[in-house]
């Protein structure tokens, strides 16, 4: 029986602990404060509860794990590392940036055991009541392994590929440059338009292309701040890149003469998703090979 410490036991914590059970036989250790662990639906989840605050029940949680699975937030990860990685076997993690997470690890003991990763998954409402087995399922799970042992690497593999994940295999740098375009940016960008409609009571006029370019607006401030705190500078490039592809679309509308720039934007994109869709079905055929 696969052994499992969670270390964090909200929406990906307690998804990935049922994934494990679906797949099979898991024994699930939640470390986390008194009142999460209260909650009925992490006590249907987990086998073991050990609150934060016990520190010497935390210690031996963490040898006893086949894997440690590390799911709180990016600032609080990289203080717990000096105290996870020397008592744990192979460790992982679903923090939403690396470089901040990796340069945490450098030099601790057991530091080349440490996968750090993040699973692309999750939802607008977080908390353990919400967590779902199926949550990985058919998602590609960032793993940046650069230095970590092969051993260690292939096994927390397995472990994603268990949960329904598909292992993508980044640096930590390329990482967090590809997820300030993808996730950070537009988490900005909806929440800056959702106050805009609101700001201009515009709402009324919402339909299901809003719905959608909205629906993760609003995230937490909790976790955010670590986000922006540790990507900063890609985020803030990325932002300019957006701004550049906008300003000139933006003043030749704003003369009336003329739409080019904004339909050759729509153009691009389309392009974009043609070789993107193409892209995914070669690869979805190479893996059936």
């Amino acid at each position: 029986m696969n052994r499992l410490c969670v270390l964090g036991f909200g929406l990906l914590g307690g998804s990935f602990a049922l994934a494990q059970k679906r797949s099979a036989p898991a024994h699930v250790t939640a470390i986390d404060f008194p009142g999460v662990l209260a909650e009925p639906r992490a006590r249907q989840i987990a086998d073991e509860l050990v609150s934060a605050a016990d520190e010497q029940g935390a210690r031996a949680a963490l040898r006893a794990a086949d894997l440690v699975f590390l799911a709180v937030p990016v600032g609080v990860l990289c203080e717990r590392l000096a105290f996870v990685l020397p008592e744990s076997r192979l460790v992982t993690d679903c923090g939403s940036t690396k470089r901040a997470i990796v340069r945490a690890a450098s030099g601790l003991p057991n530091q080349r055991r440490f996968v750090p990763g993040h699973p692309m998954a999750g939802l607008p409402e977080g908390g353990i009541a919400e967590a779902r087995a199926e949550l990985f399922e058919g998602r590609p799970w960032i793993l940046c392994g650069e230095g970590a042992d092969a051993d260690a690497l292939h096994s927390v593999e397995q472990w994603v590929r268990r949960a329904g994940g598909e292992p993508v295999h980044l640096s930590a740098a390329a990482h967090d440059a590809a997820v300030a375009r993808t996730s950070h940016v537009p988490q900005l960008v909806a929440s800056a338009l959702l106050g805009l409609v609101s700001t201009r009571d515009a709402a009324a006029a919402g339909g299901p292309a809003f719905e959608r370019l909205t629906r993760t607006a609003g995230g937490p401030e909790a976790m955010w701040r670590d986000i922006f705190s540790s990507n900063s500078d890609e985020i803030s490039t990325a932002l300019r890149e957006l701004i550049d592809a906008l300003a000139g679309v933006q003043a030749e509308l704003s003369r009336g003469s003329s739409s080019a720039r904004a339909e050759a934007l729509l153009a691009a994109a389309r392009r974009a998703r043609y070789e993107l869709q193409k892209a995914g079905s070669e690869s979805a055929t190479h893996s059936g090979d």
